[in-house]
């Protein structure tokens, strides 16, 4: 009885062990082509927070010749905007290096980006209504920068 018993418990471990990897090896497989695209997106994103620092600068040039209540607007929707961007570094610092949290970071910055860019777009339509076109066009591209970091930052969280 002893005898049975073993070889049904050495059964069961070895069919465990096999699937522990056979498992183990589809994760390794699909782990060598992940990284790179990983990384693809990281760098693609850390482009893209290049971008909107710039972006952020030019804005800041023109900000001052347009009336205080727009220029409050304007001013409180590039702070949004450079958190947002600052955040969405941390998130990517975190993803490169395969951080705990990296993902749940990623999304973060996602909503953070999300919503800067609905402040922008709305302080966007705002400047072109009080008539100051050129920070209305430098808004829009901010907007733009900033969106394109959202997507690429949700492909490096996928």
């Amino acid at each position: 009885m002893t005898s049975a018993t073993t070889s049904t418990t050495k059964g069961k471990t070895t069919t465990r062990l096999a699937a522990a990897s056979l498992l183990a090896l589809a994760m390794m497989l699909g782990a060598c082509s992940a990284p790179a695209d990983v990384e693809q997106f990281i760098a693609d994103a850390q482009s893209q927070a290049e971008a909107i620092d710039s972006d952020l600068q030019r804005i800041e040039e023109q900000v001052t010749g347009i009336p205080d209540e727009l220029r409050t607007d304007v001013t409180n929707a590039m702070a949004s905007a450079q958190a947002a961007t600052d955040e969405a570094r941390d998130a990517l610092a975190r993803a490169e290096q395969s951080q705990d949290g990296a993902v749940v970071a990623l999304e973060d910055a996602q909503v953070a980006l999300e919503a800067a860019s609905a402040e922008v777009k709305h302080v966007t339509d705002e400047a072109r209504e009080n008539g100051a076109a050129q920070v209305a066009d430098l808004l829009s591209t901010l907007q733009e920068q900033i969106d394109a970091l959202r997507g690429e930052t949700e492909s490096a969280a996928a």
